[in-house]
């Protein structure tokens, strides 16, 4: 395990079991569910403690190694789908629920919009998850305020960030991972779930991500 893992790990652990207690009471009926995980992994399904049988799982991703990587074997049961990262391929519908975990931010933001319409086509239930661009530590480098800089600043400082130190990553792979990286705004959020529940994960006091649950409304009784 490199040292950026023993360092973001118990980090990312807290964050991640308090987002599954969250799922859960969001979706009391989740263990019944078809599942979709749109850009996730099987680690993410090892580590969330969520009482969903694993063949109810259905994975998508534009990359197998992200599928796979840091997966214990347990977890054979997931179908995985490689696919184009804009078309899901699946039947309007089909999913009872669809979990989209720190995916968006990575999506190009001109895809944004048609993505976020395909998580409603193909899902009963849409619940999204994606940092907040307003918290001043950006959680894809553990840097503060770098995101908020002017970008071909940001791209310098990011090369004595914990996640270039830690990790040591290529100059090809420093080069996509930042470029290909931009938080959202709320407003943002708003404009590609118009009809959908905002609530907040918070850190130190401030939202440090955003859940959002997009799902039909139960209808409002009639006043007698």
């Amino acid at each position: 395990m490199s040292l950026w893992h023993q360092v973001i790990g118990p980090i990312t652990r807290h964050f991640r079991l308090r987002r599954g207690k969250f799922i859960l009471k969001a979706f009391p009926g989740i263990a019944s569910m078809r599942i979709c995980d749109l850009g996730g992994s099987r680690h993410f399904w090892d580590k969330i403690e969520l009482p969903i049988p694993r063949e109810q799982i259905t994975i998508y991703n534009v990359d197998d190694g992200e599928v796979q990587q840091g997966a214990d074997v347990s977890a054979g049961d997931i179908k995985t789908v490689i696919y184009d990262g804009q078309h899901i391929p699946a039947p309007d519908r089909f999913f009872d629920l669809l979990i989209c975990n720190s995916v968006i931010e990575h999506v190009p933001r001109e895809q944004r919009k048609a993505l976020a319409q395909e998580m409603r086509r193909v899902s009963k239930r849409v619940f999204c998850q994606t940092p907040a661009w307003s918290f001043p530590f950006e959680p894809h480098f553990l840097m503060p305020f770098v995101h908020w800089l002017p970008r071909r600043l940001g791209y310098l400082l990011i090369h004595v960030s914990p996640w270039r130190l830690l990790s040591h990553p290529d100059a090809p792979t420093i080069r996509n991972y930042y470029w290909g990286t931009r938080l959202l705004r709320r407003a943002e959020i708003d404009a590609l779930f118009p009809s959908a529940d905002v609530s907040f994960e918070r850190a130190l006091g401030m939202v440090k991500s955003y859940y959002v649950i997009d799902q039909p409304r139960q209808a409002t009784p009639a006043a007698s």
